[in-house]
């Protein structure tokens, strides 16, 4: 039997594997001079994904929108309009807004004769543009010559009249007025462009408020600011006398805002009695109006109806509550 033959490793040189050993530490050191010490290696950025973008991504047309292109928010609410209503005069609209109301009390003396006259009004805006309004006469103090002596006494009035107003543009609203009187029944009509036309920032133009007033009925032209005029027509209706069918008047002036709350104005006019012009009168007076709240004004007048005749002088005020 031949003996099992026995596996020798191969001899290595020893002078080979020293040469082997410092062949690779001269390698490391140059690697280690080429690369600076605690430099970050780069490395090449992969290739984007070959799209039709230029951007590097896929055109989406329902994607939002981002950066300085504009993003649609939807449908925006209108711009709102200035509420309430203004303390200044030449600011005001000629109707009241809607679901608005006014109450006046209007007292009117003439010193002589004495005559102190009392009514009272309301106005109510049904919408921004249309408004109605109703109107009475309290009474008037004053002699109506039917006692035994010459003192002035209180005689209750007996007219009342009805109001339509519409706002046709924001400088002027035609007004129908259509006066009545109870006994004995009359009943009458006025027609008239009331007009606020601001010309300025605190300055407008007024008035034209009654233009043209007629009666309906053979009797009289009820006027709602004076009970004595009224029972005048009355008694000279009682006896058949003949009585005004009407006026024609053409009454204007300014309003100038002095102050947020205080206003002044002036207006002169002319009245054609009877449609009439031999019996025409000139009128002037002078207002002043304040409002110490937003609902509240506080108003003076003072002036003529007809500046040929000083018994027409008077002095009025008036107190308009806002609701």
């Amino acid at each position: 039997m031949l003996p099992r033959p026995v596996y020798r490793p191969p001899m290595v040189r020893p002078g080979y594997l020293a040469a082997l050993s410092a062949s690779l530490l001269l390698s490391s050191a140059a690697i280690a001079t080429a690369q600076p010490e605690g430099s970050e290696v780069e490395l090449d950025e992969d290739p984007a994904p070959a799209t039709g973008d230029e951007t590097g991504g896929e055109e989406d047309p329902d994607s939002p929108l981002i950066g300085d292109a504009p993003v649609d928010t939807g449908p925006t609410a209108p711009a709102q309009r200035k509420a309430g209503y203004p303390i200044a005069e030449v600011e005001r609209p000629i109707t009241l807004p809607d679901f608005t109301s006014e109450v006046r009390l209007d007292a009117r003396l003439f010193p002589d004769p004495l005559d102190a006259e009392f009514g009272l009004r309301a106005r109510y805006g049904i919408t921004r543009q249309a408004q109605i309004g109703v109107r009475y006469s309290i009474g008037g103090f004053y002699n109506d010559g039917k006692g035994t002596d010459d003192k002035a006494t209180f005689n209750t009035g007996k007219s009342v009249a009805l109001e339509f107003q519409f706002l046709v543009q924001d400088w002027i609203a035609p007004r129908v007025t259509v006066p009545m009187y109870v006994d004995p029944f009359a009943i009458g009509m006025t027609l008239g462009g009331h007009m606020k036309f601001k010309i300025l920032d605190k300055l407008a133009l007024v008035g034209f408020e009654d233009v043209v007033g007629f009666r309906l009925n053979e009797k009289f032209l009820p006027d709602l600011d004076s009970e004595r005029y009224n029972e005048a027509a009355a008694d000279a209706v009682a006896i058949n006398e003949i009585t005004s069918k009407g006026f024609l008047r053409f009454d204007g002036g300014v309003m100038y805002q002095a102050k947020p709350n205080l206003a002044v104005g002036g207006r002169f006019g002319v009245t054609f009695n009877d449609f009439s012009d031999d019996d025409a009168a000139t009128s002037l007076r002078l207002q002043v109006q304040h409002t110490p709240r937003k609902m509240l004004d506080l108003i003076g007048q003072l002036g003529w109806l007809a500046l040929d005749d000083n018994n027409t002088f008077h002095v009025s005020a008036a107190l308009a509550v806002r609701i």
